[in-house]
């Protein structure tokens, strides 16, 4: 699963966004919704990173801090 992160335009807050390429790995697109359904996609003043492994997108946003919408991060830290 790939990841990304995206500024709320009315709130400021960053929110996850899972993520899927095409096949050839050029185009990213985000699902409609928030990883915690808090925020919709059109609603983004821009994109904080794109296409981020779950790794990388979790040092990412450890690095950010408070600012990340602390529902969709503890997605990032979950295993089941």
């Amino acid at each position: 699963m790939l990841y990304t992160l995206k500024e709320d335009k009315d709130s400021g807050e960053l929110h996850l966004f899972e993520t899927t390429t095409d096949a050839n790995n050029n185009t990213c697109t985000p699902k409609r919704k928030s990883i915690c359904k808090k925020m919709i996609e059109k609603n983004k003043k821009k994109n904080i990173f794109e296409c981020r492994s779950e790794a990388k997108a979790r040092i990412e946003c450890a690095s950010i801090g408070r600012r990340v919408c602390g529902n969709c991060v503890s997605h990032l830290y979950t295993s089941y």
